[in-house]
């Protein structure tokens, strides 16, 4: 599941590059995602796992690392 968020941010955001995107990379404090990039990243871990995120479940603490959105997606399953 990781492997796949870290495809999608890489393509979506990179260029397809993964190089330097770890588990615990900080993906919105380092600016690899803007807020806008958030909504197109719950929008593909909506459509691809079949879960509904809240805006409740918005903050730095799941969004901000592959590691937090994976643990998100993981506690909706």
């Amino acid at each position: 599941m990781l492997a796949e968020i870290r495809t999608f941010v890489a393509n979506w955001f990179r260029d397809g590059r993964e190089d330097g995107l770890e588990a615990e990379t900080p993906l919105v404090t380092s600016g690899i995602v803007d807020s806008a990039g958030v909504v197109e990243v719950v929008e593909f871990l909506e459509r691809r796992y079949g879960i509904r995120i809240t805006d409740a479940d918005l903050s730095l603490r799941n969004c901000n690392t592959l590691r937090g959105l994976t643990d998100l997606v993981q506690s909706r399953l």
